[in-house]
């Protein structure tokens, strides 16, 4: 876990081989930069030998042992790179990342935010706008997992000890978290703020960056939405989810650490035998092959055997066929994920039927979500009482309008939300955004409004709001509010571009022109400079245009170019 999240190395990059983006074109290399040290994603495409894009490499996130995906540096932000690496018993090499095996062509488009990181560190970067702004070298240093992920408070807990070590008073008890004190669902909280992905997933204390602090219920601090009807397929990060279906689960009180030690890694051998042979310690063997503590419908068969030609098998003779393989190669079959490709891992659903007679399982096809078309129920522990807010509609709307679900979102944006959604500054700009896309342009305002009173430092929604108010007759108090933005926050893309709409129907050409400029260095993207580019050809300033032109093309080889002035 400590190597969850680090500084991206051309060492481990320089040696991997070009990947192909399908019909789109691209070709992606690692490489290095002049300087001998910088990793550098290059990008070509087909035998256009006039484009060549190349950007930084500035995290690697995950520990390498299945996957890790890489950050670049494109502009201000910090984006995906559509290229990551898996590691199998063949070797690493370099394939699609997701985003970019679902669509092809989609570059840098996926933005790395603090939720992104949260899960590889548990120091994640400074709030910050744009949220995937690539924080400053001196305000943040990148580190992976650490102890205060799972025990939280630990510079108190040091201190408390360096007292008692010194002789001196030490107040109250040792504030490092103890597991020994916490119930059940407390306990699977801190493996599932990780573990627990599910196909949406809201945050209700907007102050919080990455997981919340351990110690509590994540079901009280997360809303948390899986599929309605479980698939056999499974997610990457979807170890909770599926354990929780498990008879094992249900009849017992077992959590992750009943197999698992996260102090140890999987890669040594021998915590991974003593994870593998951890059904034993409540399922120990009878000396006939079957299991105690789990009941045959047939009496003459263990529950682990099987019929053959030769009658049934017991399931000591399976494992004499079957030499090297234990109790998770059945009923914890290994399999490909939905999420990531080529990946697979052992589906934590623990079935009492052996599952693996068909050999690996692999997805129909490679999708973020279980459900793609949004049934869902929300995620709540077995026996226990559900969240306050688990019926809440303004959270179902949130959930579905975050994944794209829009109609579903619309048929919620006039219901009362509950006190969970309700109290919340994105709620008001989700429900906003909404209302615009109906016209309802009033009500839209009077929602973003109500999220700036809960959050006035919600940029999206002033951003949002100063756009609708130009379109409502109000341009200068649009632009007044995207000035005070972009005061907060220089290399807020959003915002400059907002506003360079605003100026430019007001009359103020070279104030648009500045706006797209500074937009521009903030993110360099085709479209603005093709923005530029029929300002200028309008202007009949014919050598900027051309720049312009030019600049566009380096950057998408395929945007369509306004033509020269006068020309057709």
């Amino acid at each position: 876990m400590a190597r969850s999240l680090q500084v991206a190395t051309a060492e481990e990059l320089v040696d991997l081989g070009p990947v192909d983006d399908g019909a789109s074109g691209y070709r992606y290399r690692y490489t290095v930069a002049p300087d001998g040290e910088t990793p550098v994603l290059a990008e070509t495409r087909g035998d256009d030998s006039t484009h060549a894009f190349g950007v930084e490499v500035a995290l690697a996130i995950g520990s390498g042992e299945l996957d890790r995906s890489y950050a670049v540096a494109h502009g201000a932000g910090l984006w995906f790179s559509p290229v990551e690496v898996i590691a199998s018993e063949a070797g690493r090499r370099a394939v699609l990342a997701p985003h970019a095996s679902m669509h092809p062509g989609s570059r840098l488009a996926t933005p790395i935010t603090p939720e992104c990181l949260g899960c590889h560190t548990d120091e994640p970067p400074p709030r910050a706008f744009p949220l995937n702004l690539r924080p400053a070298s001196e305000s943040w240093e990148p580190r992976g997992i650490s102890c205060a992920a799972c025990h939280g408070r630990v510079e108190e807990h040091v201190a408390w000890q360096e007292a008692e070590l010194e002789g001196g008073a030490s107040s109250g008890d040792d504030p490092v978290l103890s597991f020994r004190e916490l119930g059940r669902f407390e306990e699977l909280s801190v493996c599932a703020a990780c573990h627990l992905q599910g196909d949406a997933r809201l945050v209700l204390n907007e102050q919080e960056l990455g997981p919340p602090p351990p110690g509590g219920d994540l079901l009280e601090q997360r809303a948390l939405f899986v599929a309605a009807t479980p698939t056999e397929e499974v997610g990457f990060v979807s170890q909770v989810e599926r354990l929780v279906l498990s008879s094992c689960f249900r009849e017992s009180e077992m959590t992750c650490t009943t197999c698992h030690d996260p102090h140890r890694s999987l890669s040594d051998a021998e915590e991974r035998n003593r994870t593998r042979a951890a059904c034993t310690s409540c399922h120990p063997g009878d000396g006939s092959g079957g299991l105690l503590r789990v009941t045959s419908a047939r009496p003459s068969a263990s529950p682990c055997s099987r019929d053959t030609a030769g009658g049934v098998e017991t399931h000591a003779e399976q494992l004499q066929r079957r030499i090297g393989e234990d109790c998770v190669s059945c009923h914890m079959p290994l399999g490909g994920v939905f999420d990531v490709a080529e990946l697979q891992i052992h589906d934590h659903f623990i079935r009492r039927d052996g599952t693996d007679a068909l050999g690996p399982r692999r997805p129909d096809e490679l999708r973020f979500a279980e459900s793609p078309t949004g049934d869902w129920r929300r995620f709540t522990w077995p026996g226990e009482e559900p969240p306050a807010h688990v019926d809440d509609p303004g959270l179902w709307m949130m959930a579905y309008a975050g994944q794209e679900h829009f109609e579903r979102a619309l048929e919620l944006v006039d219901r009362p939300p509950g006190p969970a959604a309700a109290g919340l500054a994105m709620y008001h700009h989700v429900r906003a955004s909404l209302l615009e896309s109906l016209g309802r342009e009033a009500e839209a305002r009077r929602a973003y409004e109500r999220a700036l009173e809960l959050d006035p430092e919600l940029a999206e929604s002033a951003i949002n709001l100063g756009l609708l108010l130009g379109r409502l007759g109000e341009e200068r108090t649009g632009v007044e509010l995207l000035d005070r933005v972009v005061e907060r926050h220089p290399a807020a893309w959003g915002a400059l571009r907002n506003r360079a709409v605003l100026r430019h129907g007001m009359g103020d050409g070279p104030g648009a022109v500045r706006d797209l400029e500074a937009a521009f260095r903030a993110l360099p993207d085709a479209t603005v400079a093709v923005a530029l580019a029929k300002h200028f050809a309008a202007a009949r300033e014919t050598e900027r245009a051309a720049q312009w032109r030019r600049v566009a093309r380096e950057l998408d080889p395929l945007i369509p170019l306004p033509g020269p002035p006068g020309g057709p």
